[in-house]
């Protein structure tokens, strides 16, 4: 069994970007996403030319942070502020047929130029805060990872129901995988490869050793996915960082710990699990039995 540890948010800020590159070096992680939109962009971009190493993808961002392209070019999807819209406030335009999905496409696609542009190489695409698994925005995610040739992208949720995670992230999660399996069963006009994720329940420093080592002993035994993604959130634990995203409760210290847990990765080594990722899995000429392919038939975006 092979395993990719991630850390989402690269770029977002310094202190999260020293906990990603301390988890790459000294720990388990081998992939990351970063935040094109970020105030740390300058910083991680620096960072990944220091360890070509990191396997790299684009986080896209849609609420919350600052947008590349002006207002004037993508004024369905910003708030009055000249923001984007918090979670809430987008998926309401979303359901209630507000938003240009065409907007959504060109600042999408300047996100993901301005790390080509500084020479990334990008091996998947993700969302911050899951945004692109959002009805409407999936397909854009799909054709964008088409048109720019990047081989995988996040679109399996395959975390266990998990009573212990609160209400509000259940009723999140519930509809986050009842919406992914519904359009992947019509899912046509492009191909798309997934590995199966974990950690959208435990966002943000709320996994420990038990839940991965359980985590990784299910899916051997279900030996379905030979390869999967556990998805993290390391930090520094800086003041910065905690201050700016304090409403998100997120312990990112916690996670870069766990990352670095020598206990983990004796116990991962006993059980057979393999470090791999997105770039590594990108290089198979084709997709195995741990690959899941999407084939788009409708929706898929502009």
């Amino acid at each position: 069994m092979r395993v990719i540890f991630h850390g989402d948010d690269f770029g977002l800020t310094k202190g999260i970007n020293q906990g990603i590159i301390q988890a790459f070096t000294e720990g388990l992680l081998s992939s990351a996403s970063i935040v094109s939109t970020g105030e740390a962009i300058g910083d991680a971009i620096s960072l990944a030319r220091e360890n070509p190493g990191l396997d790299l993808g684009v986080h896209l961002v849609l609420c919350d942070e600052r947008p590349l392209l002006p207002f004037e070019r993508i004024p369905s999807i910003l708030s009055s502020n000249q923001h984007f819209l918090s979670r809430k406030e987008l998926l309401v335009r979303i359901l209630t047929r507000k938003i240009n999905i065409m907007e959504v496409y060109a600042e999408w696609s300047a996100q993901i130029e301005n790390l080509l542009d500084e020479g990334i190489v990008l091996s998947h695409v993700d969302g911050h805060q899951y945004l692109h698994l959002y009805p409407e925005l999936f397909s854009v995610t799909l054709k964008l990872a088409k048109d720019y040739d990047i081989p995988f992208v996040r679109g399996s949720i395959v975390d266990q129901l998990d009573l212990k995670s609160g209400m509000k992230r259940l009723v999140q999660w519930g509809f986050l995988k009842l919406w992914t399996v519904l359009h992947a069963s019509r899912l046509g006009c492009v191909q798309v490869r997934t590995i199966p994720s974990v950690g959208f329940l435990k966002s943000g420093g709320r996994m420990n050793k038990g839940y991965v080592l359980e985590t990784v002993d299910m899916i051997r035994q279900k030996g379905v996915w030979p390869v999967i993604e556990l998805n993290f959130h390391p930090g520094s634990g800086d003041m910065h960082t905690s201050r700016k995203y304090h409403h998100w409760h997120y312990d990112w210290k916690s996670d870069l710990i766990l990352l670095l847990d020598e206990s983990l990765k004796k116990s991962l080594l006993t059980r057979g699990v393999a470090p791999t990722s997105f770039r590594d899995e990108a290089s198979l000429a084709s997709a195995g039995p741990g690959y899941r392919r999407a084939d788009v038939t409708a929706g898929c975006g502009p």
